[in-house]
Order: C-alpha cells, then sequence, then structure tokens
C-alpha cells in the first residue's frame, strides 16, 4: 500500500479513525513549525549580512572624519583639530534580490517570493548591492587651535565645503 492509500483510508477504519487523525494532527504541527524554524533562520542570516553592511559604511564615515582632521592639523598654524560631520541618513544599499513567482493557470500571479542575491567568497556570503546611496552631508563643525584669524577661516571653510559638496556656510570653525 502507498502513502496516498493509508491518508484515504485514514478516517474510514472506525476502531483506529481517532489514533490516525491524532497522528496526522501532529505530523502537521511539527511540519508547520519545523518550516517557520527554517524560514527564520534564512531570514536571520540574510539581516545579519545587511547589518554588517551598513556597519561597514557607519565605520568609513568616521574614517573620513579622521582623514579631514589629520588633513587639516597638516595646515601651517593649526593644531589638534577635530571635526565633526552631520549627515541627514546614514547611506543606503540598494540590494539586488532574487525574484520568483508563482502563477495559477490562468497566469495570474499567485505569490512572489524574494531573497536576497549573494556573492560567496572564502566561505563568506556579501549580498550583491546595485548601488550605494551615500550619506547625504548637512553641516560640519571644526574645532582646532589656530583658527582664529578669518582668513583662515574662510580658506578651510571653503575647502571642507568643496571637498563635501556643500555650501561653505554650513561649515563652522571654532577656536579651541
Amino acid at each position: 500500500m502507498n502513502y496516498l492509500d493509508t491518508i484515504k483510508n485514514i478516517g474510514k477504519d472506525p476502531k483506529r479513525k481517532k489514533e490516525n487523525l491524532i497522528l496526522l494532527l501532529i505530523l502537521l504541527v511539527i511540519l508547520l513549525i519545523s518550516i517557520k524554524y527554517i524560514f527564520n533562520e534564512d531570514k536571520t542570516e540574510k539581516e545579519t549580512i545587511v547589518e554588517k553592511e551598513v556597519d561597514e559604511q557607519t565605520s568609513s564615515n568616521t574614517t573620513l572624519e579622521e582623514k579631514l582632521s589629520e588633513i587639516i592639523n597638516q595646515i601651517s598654524g593649526i593644531t589638534e583639530a577635530s571635526i565633526v560631520i552631520n549627515y541627514t541618513n546614514n547611506g543606503s544599499n540598494d540590494i539586488v534580490y532574487d525574484t520568483k513567482e508563482t502563477l495559477n493557470e490562468q497566469g495570474n500571479v499567485l505569490s512572489i517570493e524574494k531573497s536576497v542575491a549573494y556573492n560567496e567568497e572564502d566561505g563568506n556570503k556579501t549580498a550583491i548591492i546595485q548601488m550605494y546611496n551615500t550619506p547625504s552631508v548637512e553641516g560640519v563643525i571644526v574645532v582646532g587651535k589656530g583658527v582664529e584669524n578669518s582668513d583662515i577661516k574662510q580658506r578651510l571653510s571653503t575647502a571642507i565645503g568643496n571637498l563635501l559638496g556643500i555650501a561653505s556656510y554650513k561649515v563652522q570653525i571654532f577656536e579651541k
């Protein structure tokens, strides 16, 4: 007897009807729990990879501040320069997704399944990024010794504004 015949005959035997229905119900619950566990584990892995990429981008913003501080400290007469850059957003990644559509007999879409497309190198998975939207700089504050001269302030704010692509009035410079 095959499995289909067994399933069809579950309700026909009055002696084992209750036992078979309870067994079938238990198997269905186990199947549902295992499916939920499998799909949740997959989502957690995808979320972790995307979070790592956002963390890498945030750290690159910090390194931009550090690089600017180093450059400003190299200017004659300016020492102990610190810089803070204010962003309107942290930037975002447009991630590539693999999509799979399920159609019915009439050609209508029943469901769409999306999953993140990955590159795998040396066992490390990284999401494929279609486009990176850079964070928008809202303003910059520079604090340092030797910036009391208005000419130095003007040249410094113009240089930082040109580098970051913002208006020079969005750069504020203060003496330490």
